[in-house]
C-alpha cells in the first residue's frame, strides 16, 4: 500500500574549515576555499540514511533537503555537480596514455546511490534562500524503492532531469 505526500529529512552545512580560507596575510581581505566536489552532500546522505529509512519502509516518499548556513550565496558544496557527484559518482573521464585519446565523460567513483544501496532516498535537495527567495531543487534518486511524484510537490520545487552513465562511452 502506498501512501501519498513526502518526508523531507532536512540537513544543515554549518561549518567547513576550508570555507574563507585566507591564503596570503599580507591580504586578508581575500580569501579562498576549497573542496571535494560532493563531499558535502556526501556526509549528509550518510548521516540520514536511518531517518530516510522510515518512511520508504511505509511506502512514502521520502527526501533529504540540504540548507547551506556556511556560504551568503550558498553554493559552497551546494551547487547540481555536487549532488550528482555524491548521487551518482564523480563526474570521470579516462584517458588513454598511448593515443591521448579520451572517454565522453561519465559517473565514476564515490556514489552514495546504487541500485543495491541507499534506495530508500526518493530524492536528495538543496533548500536554498537569496534575499528571501526561497527555492527547493531535487535530484531524483533512478533507484528509489518510492519514487516522489512531481504531482505532489508545489509549483516552487524544480526538479531537472538527471541521465547517469556509470560507464565510459568511448574509449578509442
Amino acid at each position: 500500500m502506498r501512501s501519498s505526500g513526502v518526508i523531507f529529512e532536512l540537513k544543515e552545512l554549518s561549518e567547513d574549515e576550508n570555507f574563507g580560507v585566507v591564503k596570503d596575510p599580507g591580504y586578508p581581505h581575500i580569501t579562498s576555499s576549497s573542496r571535494t566536489v560532493g563531499d558535502h552532500v556526501r556526509r549528509r546522505i550518510q548521516s540520514s540514511r536511518k531517518q530516510i529509512q522510515y518512511g520508504a519502509e511505509q511506502g512514502i516518499s521520502s527526501a533529504l533537503l540540504i540548507y547551506n548556513n556556511i556560504d551568503p550565496i550558498q553554493m559552497f558544496g551546494t551547487e547540481s555537480m555536487d549532488f550528482i557527484a555524491a548521487m551518482y559518482g564523480a563526474y570521470t573521464i579516462l584517458l588513454n596514455k598511448q593515443t591521448m585519446a579520451n572517454s565522453e565523460m561519465f559517473n565514476g567513483k564515490d556514489r552514495m546511490l546504487q541500485p543495491e544501496k541507499n534506495t530508500s532516498f526518493s530524492a536528495v535537495g538543496h533548500l536554498c534562500d537569496r534575499g528571501g527567495i526561497i527555492t527547493v531543487t531535487l535530484f531524483e534518486n533512478v533507484f528509489a524503492k518510492v519514487r516522489i511524484s512531481r504531482d505532489q510537490l508545489p509549483p516552487c520545487f524544480d526538479v531537472p532531469k538527471i541521465e547517469i552513465s556509470t560507464e565510459p562511452l568511448t574509449l578509442p
